[in-house]
């Protein structure tokens, strides 16, 4: 696609791997930052998206490179990383996005520009949201159990240009995108949603749906949820005033599992300081009590502990 957009995806886990394709497909030149199985697997095989039903995607990024080898400079690069890799991967993220491209924060938690900011200047850092229901089977192979939908706000000046081009390219890919003015609170919103799913659909092998169809579910949830707002409003983050009612309404018509529960269930490290850490580590700072969300996280921890594979 001559003279289109630049991009490049930093991870190749679920999320990543699924905008690479879908942006591949769609005649984009991606470049995709993997590692171990991912980076093998998908440059011999490309990458595999099996959505609801009988649809089946195929793509393959123009290029698939390891951290520190070279690649075109991009005009934006998604970074799509677990949240405990954001500072590890700096230096890779510096070598692939060069001098002057942007980098759109895609990831789960809150926190991950801080780290990209002090590294790359807050004026080449663009927040967003990302919503999708993805996981991963297989390295390079992605199942789809709701389409994706981006979220992108206010940026510098000098990133309007970049953002309205992310919005076509998105738009061309067939990924829904949107514009919020108030994307930090969306961010947050998304965030107290997860500090309750992740856990609790992680613990208990269950989704969603058979979580709140139990009134004991039910309470933990709400209690969950109820700490980390607690915690975010002590620490004057940007929540929406009805905050809570947006996270249960919509809680209550998705049957969904977690990002947390697949890595879990596959031995792989969980983003648990990401969610009820980070409530934990607000609270604190603010001289609360969570004793929810401290009793789930030291449960995490062990099940990690026990199912953490080499």
């Amino acid at each position: 696609m001559e003279g289109a957009l630049q991009i490049a995806v930093a991870g190749a886990g679920a999320t990543g791997a699924y905008l690479a394709a879908r942006l591949a497909a769609a005649g984009f030149e991606v470049t995709l930052l993997a590692r171990g199985p991912s980076l093998a697997a998908i440059r011999e095989r490309g990458i595999a998206v099996e959505g609801p039903g009988a649809e089946r995607l195929s793509a393959r990024p123009a290029r698939v490179v390891a951290a520190g080898e070279d690649a075109p400079e991009p005009d934006l690069v998604l970074i799509c990383l677990k949240s405990y890799d954001t500072e590890a991967a700096l230096p890779a993220l510096a070598r692939l996005a060069g001098s002057d491209a942007r980098l759109l924060c895609l990831q789960n938690g809150i926190g991950n520009e801080d780290v990209l900011a002090r590294r790359f200047g807050r004026e080449r850092v663009m927040p967003g949201v990302l919503y999708v229901g993805a996981a991963r089977i297989a390295p390079g192979v992605v199942r789809l159990s709701a389409p994706a939908r981006i979220v992108l706000g206010p940026a510098p000046e000098a990133n309007r240009a970049r953002a309205e081009a992310a919005r076509g390219a998105f738009a061309a890919a067939g990924i829904a995108c949107e514009w919020d003015e108030d994307v930090l609170a969306s961010k947050w919103q998304k965030f107290l949603f997860n500090s309750a799913l992740n856990p609790l659909t992680a613990l208990t092998g269950l989704r969603l749906g058979a979580i709140l169809a139990d009134e004991g579910g039910r309470r933990l949830f709400a209690a969950l949820l109820d700490e980390a707002i607690a915690a975010a409003r002590a620490a004057a983050t940007p929540l929406k005033p009805d905050a809570r009612e947006r996270v249960m309404e919509v809680a209550g018509r998705m049957d969904i599992s977690s990002s947390m529960a697949e890595d879990l269930a596959a031995g792989r490290r969980i983003e648990i300081e990401a969610f009820s850490g980070h409530v934990r580590r607000l609270a604190r700072e603010a001289g609360l009590e969570t004793p929810v969300t401290d009793t789930v996280h030291a449960l995490l921890a062990l099940r990690a502990a026990a199912e953490r594979k080499p």
